[in-house]
């Protein structure tokens, strides 16, 4: 009997790196080996000149060496990588990428911001989508965040939003002290990069909202330490009150934030409020999957 292909997915995110290894299924699915995430804070090192410096690039060097051996024997038809917005932004990013994929020993592909928004899509709806439903999904990254709305696995509007996780916790929290002024003036921002494709979106309706990134796993882990499972706009509220009593993120934990959670939460809870308030959303529930489980689909379809 042939053997199914093992396929791997990697996500180059302004954050953290993923790789998902996969063994294909004869039902055309796939089932779900080991993943991998690493914090390389690759938007950290965007300096003002639209370069990537040299330690983010050792990061993202280090990171994906120790990624190489799970890849080892995997056909490189079968491997995908796409990066996403701190190497659209880098000036250098030509560069970057070969030093990338010489380590990786696999061609790296940057991707548009759509496109991200896309495959975040339908990789938070694959496994929990109904045909007919409509659904709104989020992503906070580490530099810019997707909002698409669309029915079962069909996206319809996408879009991504110059705005993340690293870079809001850099202009506004980068001393890691925690205030009510600051907390406003983040929130105020993200509103006003949402606020030109606000219309447009409320001009939908959805029955589901998902959240599918890291800030979203940290609220779900505060969630689920109080027994509860849905992110609502009350309790946004008391998680923003908590984390100014805190008042410096090393006490985040307070809060019941992990502490490998900690050093980019509120750039990113912040960009969350501003879209729960602008988006008018009363629930939110956690994504199963995000853009490394759009990638696996993708290749599964390739194969």
């Amino acid at each position: 009997m042939q053997r199914t292909p093992r396929l791997a997915a990697i996500d180059l995110g302004s954050n953290s790196f993923h790789l998902i290894l996969a063994q294909a299924t004869p039902q055309k699915g796939y089932q779900v080996l080991t993943r991998q995430r690493q914090k390389v804070r690759l938007a950290d090192g965007l300096r003002e000149d639209g370069t990537l410096d040299e330690a983010a690039i050792h990061r993202g060097i280090a990171c994906l060496a120790s990624f190489t051996e799970l890849l080892r024997d995997i056909p490189d038809q079968a491997v995908k990588c796409v990066a996403t917005a701190t190497l659209r932004k880098a000036s250098n990013r030509d560069d970057v990428l070969r030093q990338f994929e010489a380590t990786l020993g696999h061609s790296i592909e940057i991707i548009s911001g759509e496109r991200e928004a896309e495959l975040i899509y339908r990789g938070a709806t694959q496994s929990r989508a109904q045909p007919n439903a409509q659904m709104l999904v989020l992503d906070i990254g580490g530099a810019s965040t997707e909002v698409i709305v669309g029915t079962g696995t069909q996206p319809h509007r996408l879009k991504s939003l110059d705005m993340g996780c690293v870079v809001w916790q850099n202009r506004f929290f980068g001393d890691g002290t925690i205030t009510a002024a600051a907390l406003d003036a983040a929130q105020a921002a993200a509103a006003q990069e949402l606020a030109p494709e606000l219309d447009a979106f409320l001009q939908h309706s959805w029955h589901h909202v998902c959240g599918a990134s890291g800030t979203f796993r940290a609220l779900h882990d505060i969630l689920h330490s109080q027994q509860q499972s849905l992110i609502q706009g009350d309790w946004l509220q008391q998680v923003r009150s908590a984390c100014i009593q805190a008042g410096h993120c090393r006490k985040l934990g307070n809060v019941g934030v992990r502490r490998d959670r900690q050093a980019v939460f509120m750039g990113g809870f912040s960009i969350l409020l501003a879209l729960a308030d602008g988006l008018r959303l009363e629930h939110i529930e956690l994504a199963q999957g995000a853009l490394r489980e759009g990638l696996m689909t993708q290749l599964l379809t390739r194969l």
